[in-house]
């Protein structure tokens, strides 16, 4: 492993947080949740999994996370925490679902983020 290569660890915690806005974009669809719900969480996973994919692909190429998208990615997966308190009868699998994925996202998203301020 040469000096400007991420750690595998700091890999993982991109592709984690990368893989999970994927599941939350699709949970809502597979759980049948409400419109509203749906499109929202929808949005927000296809949203977040651009910015996570971003932050992977720079993190290959340049070695460090690139805190922009890292910054975003934790902010997606504060949302996903969020969001199914705000809609009324989400259900207990849209709502376990979108949380625990926030969840994931939340903790990873800012581990990469601290990485990237503290030049891991």
């Amino acid at each position: 492993m040469t000096d400007d290569s991420p750690s595998r660890f700091l890999v993982a915690s991109t592709a984690v947080c990368v893989a999970t806005c994927a599941v939350v974009a699709v949970l809502p669809f597979v759980v049948d949740s409400s419109r509203a719900f749906t499109g929202s969480v929808s949005t927000s996973g296809v949203l977040g999994l651009v910015f996570a994919a971003r932050n992977l692909q720079l993190l290959r190429a340049r070695g460090a996370p690139s805190l922009p998208p890292a910054v975003l990615t934790t902010i997606f997966g504060g949302w996903f925490m969020l969001a199914p308190l705000l809609y009324p009868d989400v259900g207990f699998l849209p709502t376990a679902g979108t949380q625990l994925g926030g969840t994931v996202i939340a903790t990873f998203g800012l581990y990469v983020t601290v990485a990237g301020v503290s030049d891991e």
